[in-house]
């Protein structure tokens, strides 16, 4: 046995895509084989009308009902929201109910630098803005904040989900596919006397939350092959909201074993028009914790830059050892922050814990690293399981199989090097960071 699971790991080790793409599957398996099932009655859960008022999934009778999670920063999101807003033109009529559910980020910093938010009316803010952006006539439900309807549904970022008039679920997939919806409801309710097609919508797309000051002036750090730490941002009644978000990050070895490396970034919401105000002193923080931790940075201070103003992310990496898992840090900030002519001088503070956050969500900003093209092109080949060269259709997973014709643009039923290398282009272009203002 012992030599067998060598075997498999220095497979692995020798073709880190395959792995990921077996995984992939795995993933997109056991959601399918998770509760709640095919045929099984919606959970009862409370969440949030795009109005802020409580909005109970029970109340999902009487119509066939398509529910598909999203988010400003989740690319297959994205991507096929177009899609069921012309699916939705066709069956709206015919009684089937669509809704969005914005739930944390899949990828903070992207597509507009937004960051994770830490009030519900703060995500709520994040659903309006989804809806002005992507130009939906299709209503959005708002998750709650621990993300009760995500976990309850199997928490997936983009999963779908259709409801039948008893509330039962008779359709769910891992990744929104508008063209499956279509031949779903198609065999449910019946065929409609047109087809919409995404470019007869004319949607009336938003633009990106504007930054209050300009950006490109604050020097980033690289910090790849990390992933985000649950955080407890510290709110008192009647404080000042968080014009600046923590996100902290560790590598591998600090999450499984106490020591590694630590990112701490302080990120400006865009949502709150604030920004950095240079003329006084720059951020700092402070880390608590007990002895037994080893820091080599309990406090730093960010260095000081000649711009007055700013909104560029203030980030840190620090060397810890020893932290044990049942010990959280405390962290506590100070900086100054301008919205207007409004400025104040904050301070702030979180309890981190030294484990997964999993709605932290994947930070891939220009610093954390886009999708390289030759490592995203040989990932989504190594589902080649023919080993023709290619991707044919049968073996597409992932958020490419929705879009599958429109990535095979010499229509020979194949994706080669090329066309997926095209593809990492359009993802890497539409989902940086926004521009400096």
């Amino acid at each position: 046995m012992r030599s067998l699971l060598m075997i498999f790991a220095a497979i692995a080790l020798a073709n880190p895509p395959l792995v990921l793409a077996q995984q992939l599957r795995q993933r997109e398996q056991a959601f399918m084989t998770a509760p709640p099932l095919i045929g099984e009655t919606l959970p009862s859960v409370v969440v949030y009308s795009a109005d802020g008022k409580p909005f109970d999934t029970a109340s999902l009778r009487g119509h066939y009902t398509v529910l598909t999670f999203g988010c400003l920063t989740c690319p297959p999101s994205m991507w096929n929201i177009a899609g069921l807003e012309a699916v939705q033109r066709d069956y709206g009529p015919k009684g089937v109910k669509f809704y969005f559910i914005y739930k944390s980020l899949a990828h903070p910093e992207l597509s507009g630098n937004y960051i994770q938010p830490f009030t519900i009316d703060e995500r709520l803010k994040h659903a309006a803005q989804a809806k002005f952006q992507f130009g939906t006539a299709i209503p959005w439900l708002v998750d709650a904040m621990d993300n009760r309807l995500k976990r309850a549904l199997g928490d997936r970022p983009n999963s779908q989900f259709i409801i039948d008039p008893d509330g039962k679920i008779v359709s769910k997939r891992a990744w929104s596919h508008p063209g499956l919806v279509r031949q779903e409801l198609q065999a449910m309710v019946g065929a409609t006397e047109q087809i919409t097609r995404v470019e007869d919508l004319n949607l009336q797309l938003g633009q990106f939350v504007e930054s209050a000051a300009p950006r490109g002036i604050y020097k980033r750090l690289i910090r790849s092959k990390m992933s985000a730490l649950t955080i407890q941002p510290q709110m008192e009644t009647n404080s000042l909201p968080f014009y600046a978000k923590l996100r902290a990050e560790a590598d591998d070895e600090l999450v499984q074993r106490g020591t590694g490396s630590l990112y701490l970034g302080f990120h400006i919401d865009p949502f709150h028009s604030a920004h950095w105000n240079n003329l006084i002193d720059p951020l700092s923080f402070m880390i608590e914790s007990s002895d037994q931790v080893i820091i080599d940075k309990r406090d730093a201070v960010a260095e000081k830059v000649s711009a007055p103003s700013d909104t560029d992310p203030r980030e840190f990496l620090v060397h810890v050892e020893s932290w044990p898992a049942d010990e959280p840090l405390q962290i506590t900030v100070k900086y100054h922050a301008c919205v207007g002519d409004a400025c104040h001088a904050v301070q702030q503070s979180y309890v981190v814990h030294r484990e997964r956050s999993v709605d932290g969500g994947g930070a891939r900003g220009e610093s954390a690293g886009l999708w390289e093209k030759s490592e995203f092109t040989q990932r989504l080949l190594a589902g080649d399981r023919n080993r023709d060269g290619a991707i044919a259709e049968s073996e597409a997973v992932g958020i490419i199989a929705p879009h599958f014709s429109h990535i095979d643009k010499n229509n020979d039923g194949l994706l080669d090097q090329n066309e997926l290398g095209a593809l990492a282009d359009w993802l890497n272009h539409h989902h940086q960071p926004a521009p400096p203002k």
